[in-house]
């Protein structure tokens, strides 16, 4: 961006200010990003300055959203951005073409008869989530009348402990993500979906569509053990399908001039929508974009926010990424993984990504908030031409590569 004349401020801790001293025009110290009132503090000399925010990550974008009204900063995209990010919005804004049965819950409400009248009217399986993402922190699959009542209970007691959650006033009415959740129909049916694409001038262009193929559970928390993409299950005449009803959908949220990241369910016809993110996918996202579709999504970002018109058309490689990922199955101070000799060396072998650094600490897995830090461990991905490939990659994978572990002492 400073390349194309922009003049570039960032914000840092103090301790990661000099890391920036040479690609940005002034760095400025804030001790405490989450905090619209830090954020507000470090940002308020230079609110006459036209300053524009560039980057809205999912944990720091509440309290950029709070300092953009505050200072009457221009926040891009944002009636999309705040019925993308607050999840009831979402809900509301697609009840009538995409209905799922969800219902927010607050803390003062959250007696056994009200409980007990949520499960009935929702039914079960339901999901229990935060009322915006936080990195699959907090998130449980319920079952049962008396998880409903301990899932909740816990939830909420741990959301009060978490520092980095604050309140935001879209204007029309006050969320609060440590007082509220989101109870929402878990649907069973149908092929779990990631859309990846971007909006422009209102037009919806598709890259890829990510399957997430392979599962497994930790107590009322179920994720992805293996992923898809480009799907080969999916049919062209699908994808049409498909992209026909999210359009409408982005139309209605107002969502522009970004990426999105949907989570949906496929049942061949009908397409629900479980999440709407209007950013790139995480992880291995860019990478895949880059090796199937030849772009770069640094330069397409940019683009975006500066609305220079990008081509509508990306023709794929042929074959598909199986994405294998490995999780912590204990706890303690990180070292290093095993069996990465036997995945380099495959074949197949196309990129990997490792989440963790010598010395991090893992937690347990039945912690609520930071399940990031055994959830995101080590991911690979496979270039596959064959089909029959797939449950033998995923099994050798996640059987020869684990985690080591500093031994007590």
């Amino acid at each position: 961006m400073r390349k194309l004349g922009h003049r570039i401020l960032v914000l840092a801790t103090a301790e990661a200010a000099p890391k920036f001293t040479d690609a940005a025009d002034e760095v400025v110290v804030c001790d405490d990003v989450f905090s619209a009132e830090s954020l507000g503090a470090a940002l308020a000399p230079y609110a006459a300055d036209g300053l524009r925010f560039s980057i809205i990550g999912d944990k720091t974008w509440s309290a950029q959203f709070s300092v953009a009204q505050r200072l009457g900063m221009p926040f891009p995209g944002l009636m999309g951005q705040l019925n993308c990010r607050i999840k009831p919005r979402l809900r509301r804004v697609l009840a009538d073409t995409m209905p799922l049965r969800t219902a927010v819950l607050s803390v003062d409400e959250a007696t056994p008869e009200r409980i007990d009248a949520l499960a009935t009217e929702i039914g079960f399986p339901f999901v229990v989530k935060p009322i915006w993402g936080a990195a699959s922190s907090y998130v449980e699959f319920v079952h049962d009348r008396d998880a409903a009542h301990e899932v909740i209970t816990n939830t909420f007691a741990a959301l009060a402990e978490e520092p980095d959650l604050h309140p935001v006033d879209d204007g029309e009415q006050v969320w609060d993500p440590k007082r509220q959740i989101l109870i929402e129909e878990f649907i069973t049916e149908g092929r779990e979906l990631s859309y990846e694409a971007f909006v422009q001038h209102g037009r919806l262009v598709p890259l890829l569509i990510q399957e997430k193929y392979k599962f497994d559970r930790e107590g009322g928390f179920h994720f992805e053990t293996a992923n898809l993409c480009p799907t080969p299950f999916v049919t062209e005449a699908e994808e049409a399908l498909i992209h026909s009803q999210l359009q409408e959908a982005m139309t209605k949220l107002g969502v522009d001039d970004t990426f999105v990241h949907v989570e949906c369910k496929w049942d061949g016809e009908r397409l629900q929508i479980i999440e709407v993110n209007s950013r790139i996918g995480g992880g291995s996202v860019p990478k895949m974009l880059n090796i199937f579709l030849g772009v770069d999504p640094r330069e397409m970002t940019l683009k975006l926010a500066l609305r220079e018109t990008l081509p509508s058309d990306y023709p794929r490689k042929d074959g598909f990424l199986l994405g294998v990922f490995v999780n912590a199955h204990d706890s303690g101070e990180f070292v290093g993984f095993d069996g990465l000799d036997w995945v380099h060396e495959r074949p197949e072998f196309s990129f990997d990504l490792q989440y963790l650094q010598p010395g991090t600490v893992v937690p347990a897995r039945n912690v609520k908030s930071g399940r990031e830090r055994w959830l995101y461990c080590y991911d690979v991905f496979y270039h596959c031409n064959d089909l029959a490939l797939i449950p033998y990659l995923h099994e050798e994978t996640l059987r020869r590569v684990r985690l080591q572990f500093k031994e007590a002492g």
